[in-house]
This record gives C-alpha cells, structure tokens and sequence, in this order.
C-alpha cells in the first residue's frame, strides 16, 4: 500500500473514533440530567428544608415565649396558640406555603412541652 492510501484510512478511523466519542456524550447527556434531577436535586432540596423546618422551628418557640409573657391570664392557652399558629402563618406563608397549620401546631406543642420540662 502506498503511504497516500495508508495516511487516508487513518484519518478515516480517526473520524469513525470522533463519531463514536460524540455519539458516546450525546448518549450520556440524559443520563447525567436524569440523575441530576433524580437524585441530587432531591437531596438538595431536603437538606433545604431541614435547615428551614429547624429556623422555623426556633421561631415558633420564640413565639411560645412571647405568648406566655403576652397571655399570662389563666385559661388564655386557646389564644396563646392562636397567636403562635398566626404569628408563624404569616412570617413564613406570606409570599408561598411553606409550612401547615397542623405542622405550626406540632412544632408549637413540642416548644410547650420542652419550654414546661425545663
């Protein structure tokens, strides 16, 4: 074979090779957005709203605090948590709902409990 011929089957493989190699990332391109989406995303996310549930959670015991000084009638535990689930409802849910008035009453009875124990 002469040099000329050998020169152009090498290139041709070099272009077969480069072909492979695009079709090879054009093949990868989903799969890396799949689990992007998939599992990175969501772990994001839930690390997020650990760090907001554990911010809103220091604001409702805030709260609680401030109702017991606030309602120190006896009987007033019905507006004390009244105030607390308001006052938490539009701190947190003014723009979009980021947390429930049963999760506020949750976290809120759990901030009673430990602020009774201590």
């Amino acid at each position: 074979m002469s040099p000329a011929v050998t020169g152009k089957n090498e290139m041709e493989e070099r272009n077969t090779m480069n072909e492979q190699i695009f079709n090879l990332i054009l093949l990868l391109i989903p799969v890396l957005g799949g689990l992007l989406t998939g599992f990175i995303l969501p772990s994001i996310r839930a690390r997020l709203s650990a760090v907001q549930m554990d911010e809103i959670a220091k604001w409702v015991a805030r709260a609680v605090q401030a109702a017991e000084v606030l309602f120190n009638m006896p009987q007033s535990g019905d507006e004390k948590r009244e105030y607390v689930i308001q006052f938490i409802d539009k701190t947190f849910n003014s723009k979009k709902k980021v947390i429930s008035r049963q999760q506020i009453q949750i976290l809120l009875e759990s901030a009673w409990k430990e602020m009774t124990d201590t």
